[in-house]
C-alpha cells in the first residue's frame, strides 16, 4: 500500500472512531462497511433488523487520486446472530439505496408497538470516506465497475437510437 493509500486509511479510522463502521486495510487501499458483528453495535443492528451491508472498496491508484467500489449485500439474522446470506442479490459498483424500517413487536411488558426505527442510507459510509477526501485534497475517479457500467449503458443507448432510425427509414420507405 502507498503512503498516501495508508495515509488516507488512518485519516478515515480515526473518523469512524465511536461509530458502527469498520476500516480494514487491502492490498490496494482499505473497505469501509459496519461492523455488525463488534458487540457494542451488535444489538442495535439486530434490533433495528439490518437488512443490508454496504461495504465501501477504496483504493488509491496514484497520489492524490481515489476510487470508492460500493456493495451491497443482504444479511440474514439466525437466532439473533448475523450472517451474510449466500443469496443472488449482490450488487457492486455505485449503490444508492435509501429506505426506513419499523420493527413492531411486543415489549417486556406485552404492549404492542414500534420497537425499533432504522433509517439507511449507502450513502452514509461513502459520504464518510469522501468528506475526509475532500479534508486531504484527493479527486475522486470512478472506479472499474462503475465505468464498465457507464460504458455498457452507451453502448445500449447507442443500439437503441440506431434502431429506431432504421425502423423509422423503413417506415419511410414503405418497407414496415
Amino acid at each position: 500500500m502507498s503512503a498516501a493509500a495508508y495515509e488516507f486509511q488512518r485519516a478515515v479510522e480515526e473518523a469512524t472512531a465511536g461509530t458502527p463502521y469498520v476500516v480494514r486495510g487491502t492490498d490496494d487501499g482499505f473497505d469501509v462497511t459496519l461492523d455488525i458483528v463488534d458487540a457494542q453495535w451488535f444489538g442495535i443492528l439486530n434490533k433495528a433488523g439490518l437488512q443490508k451491508v454496504y461495504t465501501h472498496h477504496v483504493s488509491v491508484p496514484e497520489a492524490g487520486v481515489y476510487t470508492v467500489t460500493d456493495e451491497s449485500q443482504t444479511i440474514e439474522w439466525v437466532a439473533g446472530v448475523p450472517r451474510t446470506s449466500g443469496s443472488a442479490e449482490r450488487t457492486y459498483g455505485r449503490v444508492k439505496e435509501f429506505g426506513v424500517q419499523k420493527v413492531w413487536a411486543f415489549d417486556e411488558h406485552g404492549r404492542f408497538g414500534v420497537q425499533a426505527e432504522y433509517r439507511f442510507n449507502s450513502e452514509e459510509g461513502r459520504d464518510l470516506i469522501t468528506g475526509v477526501a475532500g479534508q486531504l485534497g484527493l479527486k475522486s475517479q470512478r472506479g472499474g465497475a462503475e465505468k464498465t457500467g457507464l460504458v455498457f449503458a452507451v453502448i445500449g443507448g447507442v443500439g437503441a437510437l440506431v434502431t429506431a432510425v432504421v425502423l423509422i427509414v423503413a417506415a419511410l420507405m414503405g418497407k414496415f
